[in-house]
């Protein structure tokens, strides 16, 4: 009886080999839960040995801490494009489209990286007490950034006067709603129904 040899992973660059395993360790949570990150399970995912996963990780609490900062700064760096700087009192940009503009960039991001936000929107089962502690510091940061972009628009446009808070609070609760309905139904729930919604919606507000 001939007996087949164990296929291993081609060699890789440090650097290289260390995105192979965050990738396969995020896959694991994301199909299995977080408890199931192990160096173990990675190693398997990636098909390479334990050592390999030392070689780059102390241990799983190391594994676990840097695929949370990856998925982390992957969100916020996709988020800037839907989060400008205020427009300055000589730019003439049109608050309805900045708005609209914003919606779809963010939700573009999610559709072109899902398995980073469903980390982000979706934590799967077993997700540790610090991704939530990061999540709630990041969304934080995005509504004090969205506050003042919609105090912005509000002064620009016109028309009946808001609460600025709670407007803010609106538009970030109902844009990660929209980004979940994508990630869970992408057929139904495409970006550009998202974009003409809001569009229409806006559309229905009175200016002055």
């Amino acid at each position: 009886m001939t007996t087949g040899k164990r296929v291993y992973a081609p060699r890789l660059a440090p650097a290289q080999r260390r995105e192979q395993l965050l990738d396969s360790a995020q896959r694991v949570a994301l199909d299995r839960g977080f408890h199931a990150v192990t160096v173990d399970g990675v190693a398997r995912a990636a098909g390479v040995t334990r050592p390999v996963v030392y070689g780059l990780f102390a241990d799983r609490a190391e594994l676990l801490a840097v695929l949370l900062s990856r998925a982390e700064q992957r969100a916020l760096a996709q988020l800037a494009p839907a989060l400008p700087p205020v427009p300055g009192p000589e730019d003439y940009v049109d608050p309805d489209a900045l708005l609209v503009d914003g919606i779809t960039a963010y939700l573009s991001a999610v559709r072109d990286d899902p398995d980073t936000w469903r980390v982000i929107l979706l934590p799967p089962e077993g997700a540790p007490p610090e991704l939530s502690d990061r999540l709630t510091a990041v969304r934080r940061d995005v509504l004090r950034e969205l506050r003042m972009l919609v105090a912005w628009g509000m002064e620009r446009r016109g028309g009946a006067a808001l609460d600025v808070d709670l407007f803010a609070r609106a538009v970030l609760t109902l844009a990660e709603g929209a980004a979940r309905l994508l990630l869970q139904q992408p057929d139904s729930y495409p970006v550009e129904r998202f974009r003409a919604f809001t569009e229409d919606l806006l559309a229905g507000l009175v200016r002055a």
